[in-house]
Parts: structure tokens; C-alpha cells; sequence
């Protein structure tokens, strides 16, 4: 079979020139300049045959693409941008798109249909029965249809970017699907049992190797039949990217819960950490702020600060209507949350979705860090200092503190304090500040008091006297994420 010949054979099968291209296996680039690529597969069309200068061109044909139904003619890819920008497109910012297309299924029948005449032209050692003579239409569009698309709207192709969902119909659907029923039936009979064509099924079962042409051909005819209507754009709905802000926090208050604080339906605390980020960051990025997830790594209690470099967070922001965060609007971000006065934020920045594994990864094996305040019936000794100047680590057993028990099941884990420190307070004998390095998940106000020995052992139990904590302070974690990017800086 020449390539001449197979040309020759689609266009009297009124196969449009793209489609006919697909037949001939090309790629990429090969679909931009189509004149310059039969040139090379040495395919004269036919315009090009038997034409003088005083011969006017044949005029186009007026039926559709009998296997594309005009997925890729002109006339659909204007309507089709004519569509999409009749739609809230403008306000998207997003430099990448990608388009999602819904086809008919008529036109998965109609490859097979070209596929039995093109072995009925040139037999089957020239056109396999398993390995489909073109290229398949999912990956044409990716080839053809979305780089006209991006290029005339003037976005990338990315296939993280805004999707674009478009439902397409045609008129011979509901007839072709019909048949399509009945000859399911008689070539898989299945007593009983009520099958559901899909997609999905066309494209497992409907080879000529599962199913016989002549069967084939009592309900759907061998070529395709020529059309003249084209494809109808159903509907078209746009779907932002999902965007990943992160950086650091730090917590300066004792009065403020990590996510709303809901009790019995009742509010217990005004504000949040996840609301006074959402509310100053993810309003930028999003028209419904309350479908934003914020996740952190891990989280601190109402009454405990965090400082230091502070704790990593991540905003993951469904549907966006922007992709991209400057340096001089995230400085903006990062100041209005300082004026909160109870939480402060640095490192603001738009991450790929595939670093939110290190908000998790090794959670429990992460060391961090706390300054623990703690308070004595009576004066420190030097007894009990030195004994609180531990350099290696040990293991711990926690149960569950009654505090968490409404939230999390009864367990006792195992968790390593790689060290400890202490000294005196000034001016008070009977205090205690306490820098504890601690395995990540462990409780630091049960490991100071012990909790009635649900803690084994305690700083209370190591020093043999009664401790309680006053005040606590996360002072470090070791996560070196997101990376550090000085927004100020960039402030012109």
C-alpha cells in the first residue's frame, strides 16, 4: 500500500486532509505545514492534479469529514474559540490551558468503520487487525487541535493549567448509538445482564479482531457515511488550576486556635491562623475562599507560640482564577497578616503541586524544637539542673492525653528526645526554662508533668519532684521547605 494510493483511497471516502495525515501516521510538527508534509510522503494532492493556470481550484467539498465529523476543520475551530471566549475566559489569568473534550461516540464507530474498509481495500497484511491504522483521536486533538486552540487564544498548553471542558454533539449520534446497541448485542450476547456502552468498552472490544465486518456492516455501513452537519459545541465550562501557595508562619499568640474553634455549634474563638491566611492570601487566587485547604506541618495548641523560622503551611486553591503571585503582591500579603499582631508570615510563594509531599513526608521521624517554661514547689537545685542536662538521647511512651482523647483514639507511641536543657530564671529560684529536641508527635506538656505516669519517663519523673508548664514556645522545626525567597527584597 502506497502512501499515494491511501490518499487517493480516504479522499474518495471524503476523509479530510487532516484525518487523512492521521492515516499516514504523522506527528507533531507535521500537522502545521500539511502541503509541505505530503510533499515529503510524496502525496500529490488532488487540487495539485491536472491543474493549469487557467483552471480555477476545485471547490471544497461541503460534507463534513466522514471519521472526524469536522472536529478539525476551520470552521469548528473558529466556532469553538468563538465559544470559549463568549465565556468568563477573560477572567482567568493563567498562562497554560488545556482542553478536556467530550466526543461523540459516533465518532469512535467511525474509526472501525474506516478500519474494515481500509483492510477491505488492501488486505490485512497491509492493515493489522490489532494495531489501529491511525493515529487515535485523543492524541490528534493533543497534536492538532490544541496547539491552534492555545495559539489563537494566547495561552501555553499546560495540562496543569485552566481546563477547558467542552461537551460536543452531532445529529447522527442518536441514531449510530442505536444501532450500535443492537449490534452489541449480537456480537457479545450476554444473558441477563445489561451492558452499558461506554468509551471505555468501544475501545477494549471493537478490533476487528474481537468483531467481523460483515456483522459489523448490517447495522453501520463500511466506509463511514459522509455527513453534513457539523459538530455541535453542547457546552463549555472552564475550570481553574489547582494553585499551591506555601510558606512559613509564626503563631505570636496564646489566644488563637490553628483552624476555627466550632464547639457544640458554637463559636469559641473569633479568628484562626487557617482564616487569617485564607482571608489575606486566598482572595487573590480565588472567588470561594471557603473551598481552600490549608495544611500545615503539624500544628501547635491555642496557647502555645510559634517562633523561630516558624512553621510551614500550604494553601491548596481549587478552580483559580490566577496562577501566579509577584513578589511585590506577596510582600503586600505577608504585611497585612504582620498587622494582625498574631501571626506572621514570610516565604510566600506559588510551588508546584508535587512539593506538597514534604508537608508530609517523614512526619514523625522530623526533629523539632521547644522552649518550655516550667514551675517547681520549690527552688531549682543543682541537683536537679544537672540532671536535666541531658546530651543523648532516650525513648519516651506516651498514651494519649486526656486532653486529645475526644479526637484521637487511645494509643501509647513510642517517641525519642534526642535533648535536653535547663537553666534557672532570673529572679525566680523556682522556675524552670526547658529546651527540649524532641521526635515530631510528641506531647512536650505531658512529657514535663508526666500525666499521672501516661508519659514514662517525665522531666517530672527524671528529676523525682512535681513539674508543671507555664508557658511553651515551638521554637524550631526541621523542615527546610518551602525554599527562602525574600519578598521584600523585590519591592520597588
Amino acid at each position: 500500500m502506497k502512501n499515494q494510493e491511501l490518499v487517493d483511497y480516504l479522499e474518495s471516502c471524503n476523509v479530510c486532509r487532516v484525518c487523512q495525515l492521521r492515516y499516514l501516521k504523522a506527528r507533531g510538527n507535521e500537522y502545521k505545514n500539511m502541503d509541505k508534509t505530503f510533499q515529503r510522503l510524496d502525496v500529490k494532492l488532488p487540487e495539485q492534479s491536472d491543474e493549469t493556470e487557467e483552471q480555477p481550484l476545485k471547490k471544497p467539498r461541503l460534507a463534513n469529514c466522514s471519521t472526524c465529523l469536522g472536529l478539525f476543520s476551520e470552521d469548528f475551530q473558529n466556532q469553538l474559540i468563538a465559544g470559549i471566549l463568549e465565556t468568563d475566559f477573560g477572567k482567568y489569568d493563567c498562562a497554560g490551558m488545556v482542553l478536556a473534550l467530550s466526543l461523540p461516540i459516533s465518532l469512535q464507530m467511525r474509526q472501525l468503520s474506516m478500519w474494515f474498509a481500509l483492510q477491505r481495500k488492501f488486505g490485512r497484511t497491509a492493515v493489522s487487525d490489532h494495531n489501529a491504522p491511525d493515529v487515535p483521536l485523543k492524541e490528534a486533538v493533543k497534536l492538532i487541535l490544541h496547539p491552534i486552540v492555545c495559539g489563537k487564544l494566547g495561552k501555553e498548553h499546560d495540562a496543569n493549567g485552566l481546563m477547558i471542558n467542552i461537551d460536543l454533539r452531532h445529529s447522527v449520534e442518536t441514531d449510530e448509538v442505536a444501532k450500535l446497541v443492537e449490534l452489541n448485542k449480537s456480537a457479545f450476547p450476554c444473558k441477563g445482564k445489561r451492558i452499558e456502552i461506554s468509551r471505555g468498552l468501544l475501545e477494549k472490544q471493537y478490533q476487528p479482531c474481537h468483531i467481523k465486518a460483515e456483522l459489523f456492516e448490517k447495522y453501520l455501513p463500511i466506509p463511514p457515511a459522509p455527513v453534513d452537519e457539523s459538530l455541535q459545541l453542547q457546552s463549555i465550562k472552564l475550570e481553574g488550576p489547582l494553585v499551591c501557595v506555601a510558606g512559613r508562619y509564626r503563631k505570636l499568640s496564646r489566644e488563637l486556635s490553628h483552624t476555627p474553634w466550632v464547639l457544640h455549634g458554637k463559636r469559641i474563638m473569633e479568628d484562626s491562623i487557617e482564616e487569617i491566611i485564607v482571608r489575606h492570601v486566598g482572595l487573590h487566587f480565588s472567588e470561594t475562599p471557603e473551598k481552600i485547604t490549608f495544611m500545615s506541618s503539624g500544628r501547635e495548641d491555642v496557647d502555645v507560640r510559634c517562633l523561630g523560622k516558624g512553621r510551614p503551611f500550604v494553601l491548596e486553591i481549587p478552580n483559580a482564577k490566577c496562577s501566579s503571585l509577584s513578589n511585590q503582591q506577596a510582600f503586600g500579603m505577608e504585611q497585612a497578616i504582620d498587622r494582625s499582631g498574631t501571626v506572621s508570615i514570610h516565604n510566600l510563594q506559588v510551588v508546584p503541586r508535587e512539593e506538597l509531599v514534604h508537608i508530609k513526608a517523614g512526619e514523625e521521624q522530623k526533629r523539632k524544637y521547644y522552649r518550655a517554661l516550667c514551675v517547681l514547689d520549690e527552688p531549682v537545685t543543682l541537683d536537679i539542673l544537672q540532671k536535666l542536662q541531658i546530651a543523648e538521647s532516650f525513648d519516651i511512651h506516651q498514651k494519649t492525653p486526656i486532653r486529645v482523647l475526644h479526637r484521637r483514639p487511645l494509643h501509647t507511641r513510642p517517641r525519642t528526645i534526642y535533648s535536653v536543657k535547663a537553666r534557672v530564671q532570673r529572679g525566680n529560684h523556682r522556675l524552670l526554662i526547658i529546651d527540649i529536641v524532641s521526635q515530631a508527635g510528641t506531647y512536650i506538656k505531658e512529657l514535663v508533668h508526666g500525666e499521672f505516669g501516661r508519659t514514662t519517663p517525665s522531666i517530672s519523673s527524671i528529676i523525682g519532684k512535681p513539674v508543671d508548664i507555664q508557658a511553651l514556645d515551638v521554637v524550631g522545626i526541621d523542615l527546610d521547605w518551602p525554599a527562602d525567597v525574600n519578598n521584600a527584597a523585590n519591592e520597588t
